[in-house]
């Protein structure tokens, strides 16, 4: 379904763009333009003051009309003759109005060179905008359809960013547009539009950082120095120097190029910042959400992700979280819907473990009541990664159905990435949320932005550079 959705909303934008762009190159071989001047106010008048044109190049374009507006600005109709470039002046009284010219192309088509306006800007304008808003509520609602559904997954993050990323374009160009009335004020308006959510975003991605680093210190304390224990601090120092660096650095003082090259790679990167942010926040929001979904009472098996066991073959508090979330949610189940569901305790046994951590789960199932046979341990795994994939297995071995539905219960900070897994090994599960200590959730969040990054390191480098060659070539439409 979201594949569809977003093949028509490709051949809708498109189809919008063609027409649009047809319709324009139609009409482009005419154009009217204003010679805005201060001198003038009302007490201006055409008859008192003759109004004289001067074309340098006639076999480009011709003047058909010279006249005043109701704003007492003076306007010239032309119409397109040739190819070429020309130069054109208008003479009021004894007033001079110098303007830098037009270009009309082979397809007879007029523009003003400076301010890169033609016949229907405006219209361009709008169309542009209206396919980013476009974009941006597509997204946005199939976000919120994966938020229902509980499909939450890194198609999800990429969702969210790109809405966001889409409507602060839209919005920062809306607000900006009509400042100047030519073409070129919105190019110039959406290129620096990256620059702006960077500074707008910085008190949002230092407040976030900030709180990843003081949990990082609550981690420490409690679960000892390790550097993946350290990644909120890594990044509220990345953060600041980033936000520092995009904020400080707009200014030529720092070119290291000709300013025109500065301002043109600083922006583009500043763009590449902006869309990193937009990833970040919506994967520490997708990743809290997912601990909020609970899961529909149709399920066939529930998986329980395995972790370390004590000395004596006992669970862990966490671990037996996890257990006592699964237990839970079976019983609710079978009381709502009268279906049971079979358990498949997942985890390997550790060189220091006196037994696997499976046997050690369903050891604790059985003591609570829960029948071995409706107990499937997978006792191989070593990993997440192994949990997920060996537990798929085991279950499509037993039904025989690729399709059966499971869930997954897991601690709260690490079901996002039982989502993941799930999907990438193809199996239909939803997560059960165990609840832990709040020190674990930034640093685990911050662990799925950097699997995100690494996963879909080849995609997300492609749209960074597409955003990159985009904001460099409007730059160099505006040189």
């Amino acid at each position: 379904m979201k594949k569809k959705r977003f093949i028509v909303l490709a051949v809708v934008i498109f189809l919008i763009l063609a027409v649009t762009a047809i319709t324009v190159i139609k009409k482009g071989n005419q154009f009217t333009l204003r010679f805005s001047n201060n001198h003038f106010g009302d007490w201006i008048k055409s008859e008192d003051y003759p109004i004289k044109t001067f074309i340098e190049d006639e076999s480009v374009v011709k003047a058909e009309k010279v006249y005043l507006d109701k704003d007492n600005i003076v306007c010239l109709d032309l119409v397109a003759e040739g190819k070429g470039e020309t130069g054109i002046d208008v003479k009021v009284g004894n007033i001079m109005l110098e303007h830098t010219g037009v270009k009309v192309t082979a397809y007879k088509f007029i523009f003003e060179k400076f301010y890169l306006n033609f016949n229907g800007f405006h219209t361009v304008e709008y169309i542009i905008l209206a396919c980013l808003a476009l974009v941006s509520a597509v997204m946005a609602y199939t976000y919120f359809e994966c938020r229902k559904k509980g499909e939450f997954s890194y198609s999800m993050v990429a969702y969210g960013g790109a809405g966001l990323f889409s409507a602060a374009i839209v919005v920062y160009a809306l607000y900006y547009m009509h400042t100047f009335d030519n073409f070129r004020f919105m190019l110039n308006t959406m290129s620096e539009t990256g620059y702006y959510f960077v500074v707008v975003a910085a008190p949002v991605m230092m407040l976030l950082s900030g709180l990843c680093a003081f949990s990082n210190i609550w981690l420490v304390r409690h679960e000892g120095f390790r550097t993946a224990n350290l990644l909120g601090i890594i990044l509220a120092a990345l953060c600041f120097l980033g936000s520092v660096v995009i904020i400080v650095g707009r200014s030529s003082d720092y070119a290291v190029f000709n300013e025109e090259a500065h301002n043109t790679i600083f922006l583009a990167s500043a763009y590449i910042v902006s869309f990193l942010e937009c990833v970040f926040m919506f994967t520490m929001l997708t990743a809290f959400l997912s601990t909020r979904y609970y899961p529909s009472f149709d399920k066939d098996y529930i998986i329980i992700l395995g972790c370390r066991i004590r000395k004596d073959g006992s669970l862990t508090p966490l671990l037996k979280g996890r257990v006592d979330a699964a237990i839970k949610f079976e019983k609710e189940q079978f009381e709502k819907t009268g279906r049971h569901a079979k358990f498949v305790p997942s985890g390997g046994q550790g060189s220091d473990e006196v037994i696997s951590e499976s046997e050690a789960m369903k050891n604790y199932l059985v003591q609570n009541g829960i029948p071995a046979s409706q107990i499937l341990p997978d006792d191989k795994s070593t990993n997440t990664w192994q949990n997920i994939k060996f537990s798929r297995d085991v279950i499509w071995q037993d039904s025989g159905d690729k399709k059966s539905k499971a869930a997954f219960s897991t601690t709260n900070y690490h079901v996002f990435r039982g989502y993941v897994l799930s999907q990438e090994h193809g199996l239909d599960a939803e997560g059960i949320s165990a609840k832990t200590k709040w020190y674990f959730y930034p640093n685990a969040f911050l662990r799925e932005f950097a699997g995100l990054l690494v996963s879909k390191r080849i995609k997300l480098a492609i749209t960074a550079a597409v955003i990159f060659v985009c904001s460099v070539l409007v730059h160099l439409a505006l040189l």
